[in-house]
């Protein structure tokens, strides 16, 4: 999510509780004792091997997926919102919602950059969070039939910059983050214009229909914020810098709905490992377990990017690109996209123990291109409490599965689109995965209604027999 070509992105799954738990008990520290004994993993044989799959109203093949699976374009960049305008473009993080008559709410992040011919998040001038036109990110509602059709979109958040990813709330909201940090549409961080501050995550209540009054939420931070996990009283944020830190905003009362984390208050904590100040997590080792203490910040809400720079002042952790975040049971898990020796990724667990102290393990480090690259979106499957990762890369796209026993397989693959997979997310029933493909930014000369299926922003719903899939070894 820094850079164009390479971007990771995280939205935090909607399996349940138990399930996640379930999942993550298993197949992630399976996987990372795996790989530690053996250089080259076995395979699953999952759902199967995958094939061109066509699309079901349109035939085009956007898809190999194993036989039995289906699924259907839902939404595409440029197509008519409820409002006649076009649909804006570059799709990222996205959470699933129960909506009313057995409908999914499906609320997607737009990570508009102000780069010229982006098509704006389009709300009312007083629903803006900044007037600077040029500010083009949001978020747009998607409200999905029982079977899987785009009954409507249209936007709920407008005037924010790089909406990257976010995460859920038990109080049915999202929380979508800023990944800047600078004022209006500047590419620095001096005041032009109308000087509004960025870097920020903003609530936006699941079941909005039509644009929500921005209300940032100082008090959580303001820095280049990736995505957000609920637990226990926490809300606990990652940070896509190569000097990363993890932190932890604890609001003053217990929230209950939308609004409530900007309005109650509270304080901002990163990080620390006991007795090893500013401890850089790509020398760690899988199973590795440190003692943690949280070190407070005392100015969370900086002129200048100046949050994790106070943080590492006080012997705060140094991590590289924390990313993906989400919670399973009583603990906190997220990666770091380009952690470790080789830069492949690294897949992290902080339990809490009491208000200020827990564990920190690192679970998997990958060290092989065929294993891992760069994971960044983690969604369980309820069905079988497999993860299903989401890896952004440079070659190839594919949404790759790891059982309870560590074994790993193919589920998607791009074909018609190849640009990055993201927004992962289970509807609330368990039994659809709604997927997005980022979308490239427009050529010069090109509209996001002129742009072709190959290159534009997609949201697919995917369906089929999840709980089908084999666990023997290939």
């Amino acid at each position: 999510m820094a850079t164009d070509v390479n971007r990771r992105t995280f939205v935090a799954g909607t399996a349940g509780a138990a399930a996640t738990a379930y999942a993550l008990g298993g197949p992630i520290t399976a996987f990372a004792a795996k790989t530690k004994q053996d250089k080259k993993r076995p395979k699953a044989a999952g759902y199967g091997p995958l094939r061109p799959t066509p699309e079901q109203d349109s035939g085009k093949v956007y898809l190999q997926l194993p036989v039995g699976f289906k699924y259907r374009l839902i939404n595409r960049a440029g197509a008519p919102m409820r409002n006649g305008l076009p649909t804006p473009g570059i799709f990222d993080g996205m959470g699933a919602y129960a909506g009313p008559g057995g409908t999914t709410v499906l609320i997607r992040n737009h990570e508009n950059r102000s780069r010229t011919g982006e098509v704006t998040v389009p709300v009312p001038t007083g629903k803006r969070y900044d007037p600077d036109v040029a500010v083009r990110g949001g978020n747009t509602k998607l409200v999905v039939s029982k079977d899987r059709r785009l009954e409507s979109v249209f936007p709920v958040l407008g005037g924010t910059h790089t909406n990257c990813a976010g995460g859920e709330t038990p109080w049915g909201t999202w929380i979508t983050c800023e990944e800047i940090f600078n004022y209006g549409s500047a590419e620095n961080n001096v005041a032009p214009g109308t000087g509004v501050p960025h870097g920020y995550c903003f609530e936006i209540d699941a079941a909005a229909n039509g644009p929500v009054t921005p209300q940032p939420i100082l008090d959580a931070g303001r820095f280049s914020h990736e995505a957000v996990a609920w637990l226990k009283g926490s809300l606990y944020e990652t940070e896509d810098r190569g000097d990363a830190c993890f932190y932890r905003f604890i609001p003053e009362r217990e929230p209950k709905e939308a609004g409530d984390l900007a309005t109650f208050g509270g304080t901002l904590w990163a990080l620390a490992v006991k007795g090893r100040p500013n401890l850089n997590g790509n020398t760690a080792n899988p199973g590795e377990t440190y003692p943690v203490e949280w070190v407070r910040i005392e100015e969370p809400n900086p002129l200048d990017d100046t949050v994790r720079k106070e943080a590492q002042s006080k012997g705060a952790m140094v991590f590289d690109r924390t990313e993906g975040i989400w919670t399973a049971g009583n603990s906190v898990y997220f990666d770091c996209t380009t952690g470790g020796d080789a830069r492949l990724g690294q897949l992290w667990q902080y339990t809490p123990k009491g208000q200020w102290g827990g564990e920190l393990k690192l679970i998997y480090e990958s060290t092989d291109l065929q294993d891992l690259e760069n994971p960044d979106n983690l969604v369980i499957v309820p069905d079988t409490g497999d993860v299903f990762l989401q890896e952004d890369s440079s070659n190839e796209q594919y949404v790759r599965g790891v059982t309870k026993n560590g074994l790993i397989y193919d589920f998607a693959k791009a074909v018609l689109n190849t640009t990055e997979f993201c927004g992962g997310c289970f509807s609330p029933d368990g039994k659809t995965f709604f997927l997005n493909q980022q979308g490239d930014r427009l050529a010069l000369g090109e509209t996001e209604t002129s742009q072709p299926d190959s290159k534009a922003g997609l949201t697919f719903a995917i369906w089929g027999g999840f709980d089908g899939r084999d666990e023997k070894a290939l």
